[in-house]
């Protein structure tokens, strides 16, 4: 437990101050951070909204039983860790011009509500592409992964935003996205430089995914060989985690699960060894692929062109 005055916090961000109220803030900040308040015998307790970062600076105002408020700076101190690095999901990123998002992963938790100032999509000539991103801020539970979404409004077509600021991605152009070096993980370090990713816009995805065209490479039985599904164009990384399950006489195979880094193949190892006889492998109907356009409808629907069929969401393939 580490100790500002008379305010409390632990390592994960928890304060607990003697008093009814308390409030915290960042820097010089006027506003306080979002958080919740629980009021204990005597304390009360803080848990900010967003994990607070090693290496700044807060002020932390409480106020005790008698009506009197306190003011205490406090720096959560770095802790000796590992310089962070970041890698995209799907790589290579080629990806349709109207692709709705790709993913940054981290190996570290990372600070979390400054993206927009930390992540910058450039053109062919270097300009920034100016609202390229949707502002919602999503990341895993453990802060190490950040969906980083394309502005729909602009990569979904007819709509005001495309219309009169143009698509965020051009089909056949090479953009470039950096990550400012200078974005801390939870712990306080940075990235130490940027770190560049090639973007290239292929065609307009209109189309739903069609499992009936994905490759199964079958295992044989008796042995724990992987269980390999390739894909006809990429798919939603993440969602491929919990998408496909596999079974055998109608009770699920448990084994693990990976997406390739270019989310062109999904991959399963079992936890047993494979037995002989026809596996069923049951597909989410809402795995989507990198525009948005999942099993049972695109992501752009024409009222005024017929429907496209729901596709299949089973697959079956024959361990020998």
């Amino acid at each position: 437990m580490l100790h500002a005055g008379e305010a409390r916090i632990n390592q994960s961000g928890q304060i607990v101050v003697p008093g009814v109220d308390v409030r915290v803030y960042r820097g010089d900040a006027k506003a306080p951070l979002f958080g919740s308040i629980t009021r204990e015998e005597k304390a009360v307790r803080f848990v900010p909204s967003l994990p607070l970062v090693a290496g700044e600076t807060y002020r932390i105002e409480f106020q005790t039983a008698d009506g009197r408020w306190h003011r205490e700076p406090w720096r959560f101190d770095p802790l000796k860790t590992e310089v962070p690095a970041v890698g995209l999901a799907p790589t290579p990123a080629v990806l349709p011009a109207n692709a709705l998002k790709v993913y940054l992963h981290f190996t570290q938790p990372m600070e979390q509500g400054v993206f927009l100032e930390r992540i910058f999509l450039h053109r062919q000539d270097g300009g920034v592409v100016a609202g390229a991103f949707r502002e919602t801020e999503l990341w895993s539970p453990d802060g190490r992964r950040l969906t980083l979404w394309f502005h729909p409004g602009r990569q979904k077509t007819g709509v005001n935003l495309n219309r009169d600021e143009g698509p965020v991605l051009r089909e056949g152009e090479q953009c470039s996205l950096r990550v400012a070096g200078d974005w801390r993980s939870t712990a306080g370090v940075a990235l130490g430089k940027d770190v560049t990713f090639d973007v290239t816009a292929g065609a307009a995805d209109h189309g739903c995914p069609d499992p009936l065209s994905w490759t199964v490479m079958a295992p044989k039985a008796g042995s724990r060989d992987i269980l390999s599904v390739r894909f006809d164009e990429p798919l939603d990384s993440a969602m491929l985690l919990s998408a496909l399950e596999v079974s055998l006489g109608g009770k699920p195979v448990e084994g693990q699960v990976k997406a390739a880094a270019d989310a062109r193949s999904w991959i399963f190892t079992p936890a047993q060894a494979w037995q002989a006889g026809e596996h069923t492998i049951h597909i989410d109907p809402l795995l989507e692929d990198l525009a948005g356009n999942n099993l049972q409808h695109p992501f752009e629907v024409d009222r005024d062109q017929p429907g496209q069929a729901a596709r299949a969401t089973l697959l079956r393939f024959e361990v020998r």
